[in-house]
């Protein structure tokens, strides 16, 4: 936008409008000041939102409003884009990506300054808010909070008509996907590399769903992130598992075992399915027989995958900074994962069989495709019966049925051991 300075001079010129913003840069030591806003942080992050709800525009520092190009001194150039980069990410929700150029206008002795011209695209899927909560919009020079009913209709044309997982990971490029995961799924899932099938590598993660084409650029999704990045939670803020054992029946705060399941999140699956199966803290049942006293798990093998993969498939993942918990007590576990139950579901239609819609449908289509350490079969079965069998294989086991509580803003299922063996020693 106004990518030659002849352009740009002549906007200038014209004076501020709904596509331009003009501000002084004023340095205090490394602190910055825009113009006489008081606030500079708060400021900038109500400018940028303002004009990615809107048609986008460009922020142009070091010239004030007047249009008299000050510049920014070459010592403070780096301080000033490291401002602006921390507000884009830290001040607005979601971040919002930028285009940053430097660029050398005259002052009024012909003199050339730097300044910084600052891209604000339109955005295409998200409604951005400031931390401080606000959604602004822009008429003209002027930036407005947006009544209710203009926020809905933008909340629905952009985002909710755009499922999560389908949208761009802002900020991240394509080598943020791991390569040679994808080649190893599409192998063991076709038999072939997908260059046998004459894709690109590009084309294969557009084609599913993995990324996405804008202007000209293919992006990461956040379905591709969460399950083809090395390291999802670097991206989305609390996309790994928790898992915490309690040394008594009551979450006292004294636990016996921490851990922190990273990576894609078929891998944090297969990692929670081996610590299952190998942790000592795991309840077992005493059982006599002829030949003496034997433990055997008090849990349902599938029926814990089960719980782990409705976990990682059902939480919602536009809830930052909040994991998946798994809390282990010596007569129960309990994995709690952020985000009510989507839609209309409700807890007592699950136990009746009620088919849902899932938050994320195409991650739990994916989870189709990888196989199961247990059942050597995939992680999740195509007629939707996993969660029934849960509930039957561990009430069989434990004479109670599982439960399914939410907690705030999170969901709660809690399986029964069959019995316990008392504290952990």
């Amino acid at each position: 936008m106004y990518d030659d300075t002849t352009t740009l001079l002549v906007e200038i010129a014209a004076g501020e409008d709904s596509y331009l913003e003009l501000k002084e840069i004023i340095f205090k030591g490394n602190q910055i000041m825009l113009g006489d806003a008081g606030k500079a942080t708060s400021e900038l992050a109500e400018v940028l939102c303002s004009m990615a709800n809107s048609d986008g525009g460009i922020v142009l520092l070091g010239v004030r409003k007047d249009g008299t190009v000050i510049g920014i001194t070459r010592e403070k150039r780096d301080v000033l884009e490291q401002f602006v980069v921390n507000v884009a990410l830290n001040n607005c929700r979601p971040l919002i990506q930028l285009v940053l150029d430097w660029v050398e206008l005259p002052d009024e002795d012909g003199a050339l300054q730097l300044c910084l011209k600052t891209w604000v695209k339109k955005s295409a899927y998200y409604v951005h808010r400031t931390s401080g909560g606000r959604y602004l919009g822009r008429l003209g020079t002027h930036r407005f909070d947006m009544p209710p009913e203009q926020l809905g209709r933008l909340l629905a044309a952009r985002s909710l008509l755009i499922p999560f997982e389908e949208r761009p990971a802002l900020g991240q490029r394509l080598e943020t996907i791991d390569r040679s995961r994808v080649d190893s799924y599409y192998s063991r899932r076709f038999g072939r590399s997908f260059q046998e099938d004459g894709l690109t590598f590009e084309r294969l993660l557009v084609n599913f769903r993995l990324a996405v084409e804008i202007e000209g650029s293919v992006t990461p999704t956040n379905l591709g992130i969460l399950l083809f990045c090395e390291s999802p939670h670097r991206v989305l803020n609390g996309a790994y598992l928790d898992i915490a054992a309690y040394r008594h029946d009551v979450p006292d705060g004294e636990t016996v075992d921490t851990k922190q399941l990273r990576g894609p999140l078929p891998e944090q699956i297969v990692q929670a399915l081996a610590y299952f199966a190998a942790s000592p803290l795991i309840a077992t049942v005493s059982l006599k027989g002829e030949y003496g006293r034997t433990d055997r798990p008090a849990y349902v093998s599938t029926a814990l995958q089960e719980a782990t993969v409705n976990s990682v498939v059902h939480r919602d993942y536009e809830i930052a900074g909040s994991q998946i918990i798994i809390r282990l007590f010596p007569n129960r576990i309990e994995f709690q994962n952020p985000g009510g139950l989507h839609n209309s579901l409700t807890e007592e239609a699950l136990y009746t069989g009620c088919q849902p819609v899932r938050r994320n449908q195409l991650l739990a289509g994916f989870m189709r495709d990888f196989p199961s350490p247990i059942t050597g079969t995939s992680f999740m079965e195509a007629r939707g019966e996993g969660f029934l069998n849960l509930v039957r294989d561990s009430q069989r086991l434990s004479d109670k049925r599982p439960e399914i509580r939410r907690i705030g803003d999170a969901t709660k299922l809690t399986v029964f051991a069959a019995q316990h063996t008392g504290q952990y020693d």
